[in-house]
C-alpha cells in the first residue's frame, strides 16, 4: 500500500501523458511521423486513432485513442490508452523552453503500472543518469519529454482529467484499482498556490483528496522543501497532512504533521483489504517523516473506542517480495478490553483458524501495548503490558504481564505454521509469581469477595497442541500445570461447607481460618484435563480433591472429601460432588463417595520442583 502510494502521486499520473505531447508540440508532421519518432524517443510502441496541431497562441494538440505500449513481458498490452486528449500550451513560454499548459483536458484513461523482474518500473523511460535526481544541483529544467525530476515539470495551470483508471500491479502479483474519476488541478499563474481536487478510490473504497500546495516556480526549486497541506477523505476515515515535500514525485523527504480520524477502525484497515471486524472509533495525530524506504509516526497521540493512548508508528518498506517492517508502540493509561477486540457475532470460537499467514512478503509486525489499567467485562488488572511479534509463518508473544497484588503474572506462547498445508502448532507458558490470591480469584472469576482466600499464590502452566482450528487444538492438547499456596487465610466457612461441618449453622459472622498449604496439579492430555492431586490443609481441616473437565464439551465431574481426622466434632466429612458445565455448576453430598484414583502426575521439571517444596505434596 506505501509503496503504491509512492508510484501513483497525483501529480504522477500526469508524467504518462507527457511523452508524445512533447513530441506533437514540437512538430505539424503526419500521424505516422509523430508515432515513429514518439516510439522511438520512448523505446515503446506508440499509436494515435487521430492528431492535429494548431500553431496559434495558444499552440493547440489534439489526439485520439493514445496508445502507449507497456514493457516487454508486461501483464497488459497498453501501458497508457486514452480516448481523448486536448492541450492548449502557451507558445511564448514553449519557444524559451519553458513548457506551460493552460489547459490540458484527458478523457478515459487506462493506465497500468507494474516493474518487471529487476525492480525497474513500466514507467520508467530512457535510462537513469546520475543528474536526473530531483535534488542534483545539475538537474537540468531544460524542456524534456518525460520529467525525471521537479526541475522538469510542466506547469499545469488548468488541468482535468476525467473516467478514467489506474491499476498498480504489487510485488505479490495483485492488481490493485484507483478509479480515477475526476481530477483538477488548478492556478491562476506560475507563482500562485495550486489546488488539487481529486474524486475516486482505492479497489472498492471511495474516496476524494483535496490540497493546496505551493506554485509551480517553487514546484521546480529543488533547492528547497515544496509546501504542500492535503485531506483525503473516505465514507468512514478523514486523513489530513501539512508539511514540506523535499521530493514531491516521489512523496520522499516529507516532514510534516498528520492527523486521522475513522468512524470505524476497520474503516482504516479495509484500505489494505484486511478488515478485522474492529468497529471502535479512531482519532490519532503526530509529527509524520517519510524518508526513503523509512515512513514514521513520532509523538503520536489519540484515541480509540474511548481509549486514549500514546505512542509511535514506524514503517521500514521491504525489497520487491520481501516483507514490510511495521512497528507498533501504544501505552494507554486505561484500556477498556471490548471496546477495541473484534465483535464475535455469534462466531463458534472453536472454528477460529490457528494458522499464521506464512508468504515471504507476510508484514513482519513488532506490536508492545502497555495499560495502567486493563478492565475486560467488570475484571480488573493493573500494570498490563504485552509484546507480540507477527511475522512469515509464525507469531510469538514474547510476553504478556500483569500485576496482581504484589506479584505479578507472564503469559508467553508461539504460534507457528505446521508442516502440513492448514495447520499450525501453538506453544503457551504461563507463570504466576507470588500472586494476590484474592485478585486471581477475581481474575477467574471464582468470586468477588477478595477475603475468602488471602496469601501468596505460585503457579506453572505449559500447553503445547496442534490443530487446523481452536476446536482441533483443544482436542490435541498436552501439558501440565500446578497451583500452589502455603502460610495464607481462608475463609472458615469454605472449609466447612467442604467437610458439611454444622457448625456453619450458629455461626453469627464471617471469620478466617489459618491456610498452611494449598496445591493443585492438572495434567491436560487429548481435550481431558485430570485434576489431581487437589489438597487444602487449614486449621479447620483438610480437604482433598481429584476429577476431570472435559474442555471441548466444557463439563466438569469431581469430588471433595474432607479427612475426619482433621475437622471440628460437628463436621459431618460428607464427600461433595461437583458436576456439570463449567456454566453453570452443581455440587450436592454424596455418602459413600470416594475420590477418583488418578496416578500422580508425571510433572515437567520446572512444575514438578514447585509441587514437591509445597507440604501439600507429602
Amino acid at each position: 500500500m506505501i509503496r503504491v502510494a509512492k508510484i501513483a502521486a497525483i501529480t504522477g499520473v500526469a508524467l504518462l501523458l507527457l511523452a508524445v505531447l512533447g513530441v506533437a508540440l514540437l512538430l505539424s508532421w503526419p500521424r505516422p511521423a509523430v508515432e515513429y519518432l514518439a516510439s522511438h524517443l520512448l523505446d515503446r510502441r506508440v499509436t494515435l486513432g487521430a492528431f492535429s496541431i494548431t500553431w496559434q497562441e495558444p499552440v493547440q494538440i489534439a489526439l485520439q485513442d493514445l496508445s502507449i505500449a507497456n514493457m516487454p513481458g508486461g501483464s497488459d498490452t497498453a501501458m497508457v490508452a486514452i480516448e481523448r486528449l486536448d492541450a492548449s500550451i502557451d507558445r511564448a513560454a514553449l519557444l524559451q523552453g519553458r513548457l506551460i499548459y493552460r489547459q490540458l483536458r484527458v478523457e478515459r484513461p487506462r493506465i497500468a503500472l507494474e516493474r518487471d523482474a529487476r525492480g525497474r518500473g513500466n514507467w520508467e523511460f530512457g535510462s537513469d543518469d546520475a543528474d536526473s535526481s530531483s535534488n542534483s544541483a545539475n538537474a537540468t529544467g531544460r524542456l524534456v519529454l518525460v520529467p525525471k525530476n521537479r526541475r522538469q515539470f510542466p506547469s499545469l495551470l488548468d488541468f482535468r482529467l476525467s473516467q478514467g483508471e489506474l491499476r498498480i500491479r504489487t510485488s505479490s502479483g495483485k492488481w490493485l484499482r484507483l478509479p480515477l474519476d475526476d481530477l483538477a488541478i488548478q492556478a491562476s499563474d506560475e507563482d500562485a498556490p495550486a489546488s488539487i481536487i481529486f474524486d475516486g478510490g482505492y479497489n472498492d473504497t471511495d474516496a476524494q483528496l483535496t490540497a493546496t500546495t505551493a506554485s509551480f516556480n517553487a514546484f521546480r526549486d529543488a533547492t528547497r522543501p515544496f509546501d504542500a497541506a492535503f485531506s483525503i477523505v473516505t465514507p468512514g476515515a478523514r486523513l489530513d497532512f501539512k508539511g514540506v515535500i523535499g521530493n514531491p514525485l516521489d512523496f520522499d523527504d516529507v516532514e510534516g504533521r498528520l492527523g486521522l480520524e475513522a468512524r470505524r477502525l476497520d474503516d482504516v484497515i479495509a484500505i489494505f483489504d484486511t478488515p478485522g471486524g474492529i468497529t471502535a472509533p479512531v482519532k490519532l495525530s503526530g509529527g509524520f517523516s517519510r524518508g526513503g524506504d523509512a515512513w514514521r509516526l513520532e509523538n503520536m497521540s489519540g484515541d480509540i473506542g474511548g481509549n486514549r493512548f500514546d505512542g509511535r508508528l514506524a514503517l521500514d518498506e521491504g525489497g520487491r517480495g520481501e516483507a514490510d517492517a511495521l512497528q507498533i508502540r501504544l501505552d494507554f493509561a486505561r484500556l477498556d478490553l471490548p471496546t477495541v477486540l473484534p465483535k464475535d457475532n455469534g462466531r463458534d470460537w472453536r472454528s477460529i483458524t490457528l494458522r499464521p499467514a506464512s508468504a515471504a512478503d507476510t508484514a513482519h509486525l513488532d506490536i508492545q501495548v502497555s495499560a495502567q489499567t486493563l478492565l475486560h467485562h467488570g475484571r480488573r488488572l493493573q500494570r498490563v503490558a504485552a509484546a507480540v511479534e507477527v511475522a512469515a509463518g509464525h507469531i510469538r508473544l514474547h510476553g504478556a504481564t500483569a500485576a496482581l497484588g504484589d506479584g505479578h503474572l507472564n503469559l508467553s506462547g508461539h504460534l507457528a505454521a505446521g508442516s502440513g498445508q492448514t495447520d499450525a502448532t501453538l506453544q503457551t507458558t504461563l507463570r504466576l509469581e507470588q500472586v494476590d490470591a484474592g485478585a486471581l480469584l477475581q481474575l477467574l472469576g471464582l468470586g468477588s469477595d477478595a477475603a475468602l482466600l488471602t496469601g501468596s499464590v505460585d503457579g506453572r502452566a505449559s500447553l503445547t497442541s496442534t490443530g487446523v482450528t481452536l476446536g482441533d487444538a483443544v482436542k490435541t492438547g498436552r501439558g501440565h500445570a500446578v497451583l500452589a499456596m502455603q502460610q495464607g487465610r481462608i475463609a472458615r466457612k469454605l472449609v466447612e461447607a467442604a467437610s458439611a461441618d454444622l457448625s456453619a449453622i450458629f455461626r453469627s459472622r464471617d471469620d478466617d481460618t489459618a491456610l498452611r498449604c494449598l496445591l493443585g496439579a492438572a495434567t491436560l492430555k487429548d481435550g481431558t484435563l485430570l485434576l489431581a492431586p487437589l489438597v487444602l490443609r487449614s486449621d479447620g481441616g483438610t480437604i482433598r480433591g481429584a476429577g476431570q473437565i472435559e474442555l471441548a464439551p466444557q463439563q466438569l465431574e469431581m469430588t471433595l472429601r474432607s479427612d475426619p481426622k482433621t475437622t471440628g466434632l460437628l463436621a459431618l466429612d460428607i464427600p461433595l460432588r461437583i458436576h456439570g458445565p463449567l456454566a453453570s455448576l452443581s455440587a450436592q453430598p454424596l455418602r459413600g463417595a470416594s475420590l477418583p484414583n488418578l496416578p500422580p502426575p508425571a510433572l515437567p521439571p520446572e512444575q514438578s520442583t514447585l509441587a514437591r517444596a509445597n507440604p501439600c505434596w507429602q
